[in-house]
């Protein structure tokens, strides 16, 4: 009876071996032929990232300008524009206004007829990003997206600084 029960008990346990090691193969084979999982599709846009310093310099009107002049961008490019007034003299007020290169008279002359109220910024859809008008030593930060290729100007609008404050950008 002894030689009886160890052959069941060695049976029993060798199938317990055995089923388990079975479970695991199982398993394994399983984790073997799961299928990938579904690739998405996608684009990735890549935007390139752009920081600009411009100062307005000058005490008096003889002195007044951009710092720097020309500028260059590549289309497309997230902008922060930080503009800094760095004229110390009183009423030199001054703003930042992109627009299409050769439309500079035209806008800053509807900018004084838009007024103070307005920033000396008219209504025109030619105008691609403008800052407030500026105090002394006031900084402001604006962001835009770099227009298309071609050719701008950056003028400020304040009555009698255009055209001694013009820069140009350059969109590639």
């Amino acid at each position: 009876m002894k030689q009886y029960l160890k052959s069941v008990t060695f049976f029993a346990l060798t199938v317990a071996l055995f089923s388990c090691g079975s479970e695991k193969n199982n398993n394994k084979n399983t984790v073997e032929k799961e299928t990938p999982a579904k690739k998405e599709s996608s684009v990735e846009i890549i935007t390139e990232q752009v920081e600009l310093n411009v100062a307005a310099l000058g005490e008096t009107m003889a002195e007044i300008a951009f710092q720097p002049t020309t500028l260059t961008l590549n289309e497309g490019a997230e902008v922060t524009l930080i503009f800094k007034n760095q004229s110390s003299a009183a009423g030199m007020l001054h703003n930042f206004v992109l627009v299409p290169l050769g439309s500079g008279q035209e806008i800053a002359t509807a900018g004084i007829a838009a007024g103070e109220a307005n920033n000396f910024v008219p209504n025109d859809d030619r105008i691609v990003v403008a800052t407030k008008m500026t105090t002394m030593g006031e900084e402001v930060t604006i962001t835009f997206t770099a227009p298309k290729k071609g050719s701008y100007q950056y003028i400020c609008t304040y009555p009698g600084h255009f055209p001694k404050m013009v820069g140009r950008l350059t969109v590639k």
